[in-house]
């Protein structure tokens, strides 16, 4: 019975209490008031769920406004916008004429190799060519100092062993001469192939970073794209930057350099700003890959399977931030470079006396020295353009390169298939060739050709 009684009392409260007052009672209770009405703390939670300002979801539907809203069209302006005016040369202007060549049909490591290219580097007439251009050669130039030093020395050697040694010329064994350059040609050797393999790393660790953008691209275009196009368009955005960004890390060049393509390929100025404010920019990127997968993951929009690929994806790309960040920051050991020369010189300084003494004219000695030395400074010079091979390989080719893969992702998508789902898009009446307006002629005419990464 007293249960009973418990039992009716507490529901008679429940119903008071639950009795909206009329509009002219309602007060504001301080913090301190025990006990305040229900409609308060109603109104109250209502007014803190509908002020999202400082939210991080607002960030992402602040975007989906009619006025904002991004698009495949916009996307692919700005894209061409890029590659036909703001990066519309062919070649990286930040190249030295010494890696490059003074001539576009020179051949060059730093620029990616058509089928005529490699037709042209094969040639049987290779040899005359080399030969006949051998007065203009990049590396002749390069080493041009060290020979006329090398050149003056040998013709003050030669005339001072004739002005003051013409009665008594001592004997310098060739056979203990030659013991060094065995040194000297074994350290250049071993120096040059260490440099090769860094070029080599280098050179594979950004064939990654185009497949990596393109599989980012897929997954996006796969995974985001049909719950949230904004958000794909917002990470294609930002992938697309992602070669242009690691490029101007590795290369050394100014601040400035990128504040014009993140402008213009990221056109919220609040996403745009946070970007160039960064210290590392290619970092900033993986960021927010992993912002927008934790969103769309707690907003169940994606499924664990396709967030594993995702981020798997994501991490492959920072990964390539730091492998490449490792080889621009650790050179071959100092010691092993500063040991190298120091046995260089001194064995050229050697050789002009020891050939001249030897028995061999002043000509001969002469011309024998300058083989020599531009055997072994041009060996050791190779080695030097090398050792950093961001200075060397294309990346600026292979940006744009990336930067296109990332946009056909978005605007060459296959047809649907039978019972797919398919997204409505307000752009599906837009034939290809208007979403990629940023293919250029030749990309259209050698479609096969010059298309390897």
């Amino acid at each position: 019975m007293k249960v009973l009684l418990i039992m009716l009392v507490g529901s008679f409260v429940g119903v008071q209490s639950f009795q909206l007052p009329p509009s002219n009672n309602i007060r504001v209770f301080s913090s301190s008031s025990s006990s305040p009405p229900l409609k308060s703390n109603v109104a109250s939670a209502i007014a803190v769920t509908s002020d999202t300002s400082s939210s991080p979801v607002s960030i992402f539907k602040s975007k989906n406004n009619d006025n904002d809203a991004d698009s495949l069209l916009k996307f692919s302006s700005d894209v061409k916008h890029v590659l036909h005016n703001l990066r519309a040369m062919e070649f990286d202007p930040c190249i030295p004429k010494h890696l490059m060549g003074h001539h576009s049909s020179s051949l060059s490591y730093s620029k990616t190799w058509t089928l005529d290219d490699w037709e042209f580097h094969n040639s049987r007439k290779r040899y005359f060519r080399y030969l006949k251009n051998f007065p203009h050669s990049r590396l002749m130039r390069r080493i041009m100092p060290q020979q006329l030093v090398l050149l003056l020395w040998t013709i003050l050697s030669v005339y001072l062993e004739d002005q003051f040694l013409s009665t008594y010329k001592p004997k310098i064994p060739l056979s203990a001469l030659g013991t060094i350059s065995t040194f000297v040609a074994f350290l250049l050797t071993l120096r040059s192939n260490q440099a090769l393999s860094r070029l080599m790393e280098a050179r594979a660790l950004w064939s990654k970073v185009i497949l990596n953008t393109r599989e980012m691209s897929n997954l996006i275009v796969s995974f985001i794209y049909p719950v949230d196009k904004q958000l794909a368009l917002l990470l294609g955005r930002h992938v697309a930057l992602f070669g242009w960004l690691l490029k101007s890390q590795l290369r050394f060049t100014k601040k400035d350099d990128v504040v014009e393509l993140v402008r213009t390929m990221l056109p919220n100025k609040r996403d745009a700003d946070y970007l160039l404010s960064q210290r590392q920019k290619t970092v900033a990127v993986i960021t927010r890959i992993r912002q927008v997968l934790a969103h769309l993951g707690k907003a169940h929009k994606l499924t664990t399977a396709e967030e594993i690929a995702l981020d798997h994806t994501a991490h492959a790309l920072s990964e390539a931030i730091t492998s490449t960040g490792r080889i621009r920051a650790s050179p071959i050991p100092t010691l092993y470079t500063s040991h190298t020369s120091r046995l260089l010189v001194f064995y050229l300084f050697c050789l002009p006396p020891a050939l001249h003494l030897s028995g061999l004219d002043g000509i001969m000695t002469t011309i024998l020295t300058m083989v020599v030395g531009f055997a072994m400074f041009g060996l050791d010079e190779i080695s030097h353009l090398f050792e950093q091979p961001f200075r060397v390989i294309p990346m600026y080719q292979m940006s744009k390169r990336a930067m296109q893969a990332t946009a056909d992702c978005f605007t060459c998508r296959p047809p649907a298939l039978d019972g797919e789902k398919i997204v409505e898009d307000e752009e599906k009446e837009l034939s290809q060739r208007e979403l990629t307006s940023y293919w250029s002629n030749k990309d259209m005419s050698q479609m096969s050709d010059n298309l390897m990464e």
